[in-house]
This record gives structure tokens, C-alpha cells and sequence, in this order.
């Protein structure tokens, strides 16, 4: 986030801004992550929503693919698949860990799992990023 940025609102704030990312770390077909949770991540029901955690690892795939590309080209989520496995309680962090499955010309396969501040597994998600010209 930009220093001008520090005073604005949370509703003035985009959805990437609001995951509240720590930390992201890619080198070559591997990559990490780390999401400390907020009221704004949960469910009225005090857990994690799945929705945010599917928005995380788009995201994130996103990141690590356009640093494998060239200037001219970007990558943009095309196809998400999530398994939900276990629930996390609101509160703490969670970390993603991705590896890049496939990479072609035309797109990228991310394989992501998500997992709690305990180490258990949460989520495991497949993020397929189409790969564009921006020129």
C-alpha cells in the first residue's frame, strides 16, 4: 500500500488491500504467502470464509505467474476449484503454498494449499491463469 493510501477508509480500500497478505514469496514454480485474519475474512459463524480463502489463492497465483512473464504479458484467473477440508476458527493467519503445474504460452496451473496457523490443511486449491498480451 502506498503511504498516501495509510489514511483512507476500509471501504475506500480494494478487495486485495483488504486480504491483509504479510508476505509473498515466489522463486521459479514455487511459492508462499501468508494472510493474517480479520473480522473482514470471517463468516457470521466466527470461521474463515471460503470465498476469501478462493479470492487468497487467486490472487496470489496471479502474482507468482506475472512474475514469470515478460512485460508485455500478464496473467489473469480464468478457472478456480476449491476443496474446503477442515474449518478455521476466526483468528490467527494462514499460509499458502503453491506450485506451478503447468506452464504454457497461453496459461498457468497453480496448485495452492492452504494451511491454519496449526499446520493442518484447510483448503486445497487449483488456479488455472489465462495468459495475456497487454500491448
Amino acid at each position: 500500500m502506498e503511504p498516501q493510501d495509510e489514511d483512507r477508509s476500509q471501504k475506500e480500500k480494494n478487495y486485495i488491500e483488504c486480504l491483509n497478505i504479510e508476505y509473498f514469496r515466489a522463486a521459479g514454480d514455487h511459492m508462499e504467502a501468508k494472510m493474517n485474519l480479520t473480522a473482514f475474512h470471517g463468516q457470521p459463524y466466527g470461521f474463515l470464509s471460503g470465498g476469501v480463502t478462493i479470492a487468497f489463492a487467486e490472487t496470489i497465483a496471479g502474482y507468482a505467474s506475472n512474475q514469470l512473464l515478460p512485460a508485455e504479458k500478464k496473467a489473469v484467473g480464468q478457472s478456480v476449484s476449491a476443496n474446503h477440508l477442515k474449518p478455521k476458527k476466526m483468528g490467527g493467519y494462514i499460509i499458502a503454498k503453491g506450485r506451478l503445474l503447468h506452464k504454457g504460452r497461453s496459461s498457468h496451473a497453480w496448485s495452492i494449499e492452504v494451511i491454519d496457523d496449526h499446520n493442518n490443511l484447510i483448503s486445497f486449491i487449483t488456479v488455472i491463469n489465462a495468459i495475456i498480451k497487454i500491448t
